[in-house]
């Protein structure tokens, strides 16, 4: 894993987070290190969607062994997770 890959990463979801998730929070006030579920940005609705466009533009499934508040619990964790699941895939 490199910035190169990390970096757009995270922005593609900072911006679907931000502009497709209807949060009712101020996209101002969303960041990479926002608490996205003491923040009430991820309910499990928004949850269930984030995870579709993880699986649709990433090409990544998360288990749910890895559905976790850890995990979850801002978008630079999601990022690492992304990361991570597609570094185990691809050594398979």
């Amino acid at each position: 894993m490199t910035d190169l890959d990390r970096v757009p990463l995270l922005e593609g979801l900072l911006r679907y987070v931000t502009d497709e998730l209807a949060t009712g929070v101020p996209a101002h006030q969303i960041t990479a290190a926002s608490p996205l579920l003491e923040m009430g940005i991820l309910d499990s609705v928004r949850t269930a969607r984030l995870l579709s466009h993880i699986r649709t533009a990433y090409g990544v499934r998360v288990p749910p062994v890895h559905m976790t508040g850890e995990h979850f619990r801002s978008l630079e964790s999601i990022t690492d997770l992304i990361l991570l699941l597609r570094s185990q895939t691809a050594s398979l």
